[in-house]
């Protein structure tokens, strides 16, 4: 397995962004994982490939048995750090080890994209990846979904295909 992939420094230049932060957490407070929305974009645009989400076990194992019981310790000492300032480097190591864990998360993902397959790069690929990934998840829909995407999508797409709304079958604003 290869840390050091495509995917990974594709999600750090994205993630680094103005904006897509603050849409990227808005949209995992929906239920979606900052990881598959990355990697949609990324199948999709850079890598040309088809979303198959059969592929993705060995991630989605490592995410729901690894990251996300971390980041929930990471949010009980955020809680402590709040109001003592002494566990500020505990919560700075887990903040480090959790980082590390969506890296090897996402190297998983990257190794799987090779069984992926090949479509044509752009848009309408990354629209039907993230449609795809969409569909296979249980949200806890908010208004500010919508928003959250838009954002995403005009800072991650160069052009913005028309009706992506309701190809990722979300609510017209």
């Amino acid at each position: 397995m290869k840390l050091e992939n495509d995917l990974w420094h594709y999600a750090l230049r994205l993630y680094g962004q103005p904006g897509v932060e603050s849409a990227c957490l808005e949209l995992q407070q929906a239920g979606l994982s900052i990881n598959r929305l990355l990697f949609c974009l990324w199948l999709g645009q850079d890598a040309g490939r088809q979303l198959d989400l059969t592929v993705l076990q060995g991630a989605t194992g490592w995410q729901s048995e690894i990251t996300h019981p971390l980041r929930a310790l990471r949010y009980k000492v955020r809680a402590y750090k709040q109001q003592d300032e002494t566990y500020q480097a505990c919560y700075s190591a887990m903040r480090k080890a959790e980082l590390a864990c969506e890296q090897l998360e996402l190297a998983l993902m990257y190794d799987v994209a090779e069984q992926m397959l090949k479509g044509e790069a752009g848009s309408s690929l990354v629209l039907e990846n993230l449609a795809g990934y969409l569909n296979d998840c249980t949200l806890n829909a908010a208004p500010s979904m919508t928003a959250a995407f838009e954002q995403l999508l005009q800072i991650a797409l160069p052009e913005m295909p028309e009706g992506w709304q309701q190809i990722l079958s979300l609510p017209v604003e």
